[in-house]
């Protein structure tokens, strides 16, 4: 009883600090899992939002497969190296708001053979306003 008692007062204490529980979840990074197969790339989710961000590509074909990944207009490549059948691969990286990247498999004629996709990011939104404790307290909710 005593420490539920403890962990509403620190959960109370951090909602009411500046950026409350919504800091914490701004700097979790978005995840995407790419499914490479003889010859496609199918990608876990079109959009992600803007910022930190988790690539993984696994293999489930039966050739070894790369990731390359970059933005539109922009000369920096992204790299996931051979990953062999079976197998996982990540790499980290920071989309840039309302952009669009190219996803590729740099194997020779892998791409060509339909090896790609396109990853967009969503708009940054400004963060929510969060109610204090207090506040909900007092709106009955």
């Amino acid at each position: 009883m005593r420490s539920s008692r403890a962990a509403a007062a620190v959960v109370a204490a951090l909602a009411c600090l500046p950026g409350g529980a919504a800091a914490a979840s701004d700097a979790t990074p978005s995840r995407l899992l790419v499914t490479a197969r003889e010859y496609s790339l199918s990608l876990s989710r079109p959009k992600l939002r803007p910022g930190p961000s988790i690539v993984q590509l696994y293999n489930f074909g039966e050739d070894p497969h790369d990731l390359r990944i970059r933005k539109r207009g922009s000369d920096r490549v992204f790299e996931i190296g051979d990953v062999e059948p079976g197998e996982t691969g990540s790499i980290g990286l920071k989309l840039r708001s309302s952009s669009r990247y190219r996803l590729w498999c740099a194997i020779p004629t892998h791409a060509d053979l339909g090896m790609v996709a396109t990853l967009r990011t969503k708009k940054k939104r400004p963060p929510r306003h969060r109610r204090s404790v207090e506040q909900r307290l007092q709106l009955g909710r």
